[in-house]
């Protein structure tokens, strides 16, 4: 059953986030890259999601240089997964630090408008 997004562990979000993807892949088809997510906060981790043909696989730990990174507070990974932050508000005032590919890292704020996440999530 679905639940509200603030009852999730961060683990829990991830997994929740890789089987929404990966049950409708149509937003994802044709991204393909690393993006890495250095979460803190009240929950913390760093999680790879690895795009590739459709799919989405989401690791915990650095298991190879993404293209982009982004370190941001679980809060904002919540309130942006909800279209609730705007990628380029959080990293124009700070509440997202991202390196690498900044443009593939836009690119996922397109693809979550395309899965309208809402709660219950």
């Amino acid at each position: 059953m679905a639940k509200a997004i603030r009852e999730y562990s961060l683990p829990e979000l991830m997994e929740r986030i890789e089987e929404i993807f990966n049950a409708n892949p149509e937003p994802i088809k044709g991204f393909n890259g690393v993006v890495q997510y250095d979460v803190h906060g009240e929950e913390t981790g760093t999680y790879q999601h690895f795009f590739k043909d459709g799919t989405l696989i989401i690791k915990e730990g650095v298991e190879t240089t993404p293209d982009v990174s982004m370190a941001l507070s679980y809060d904002n990974f919540k309130k942006f997964l909800l279209g609730k932050q705007s990628g380029a508000v959080a990293l124009l005032t700070g509440k997202v630090k991202a390196k690498g590919d900044i443009a593939k890292g836009m690119k996922i704020e397109t693809i979550l408008r395309r899965y309208n996440l809402k709660e219950p999530f």
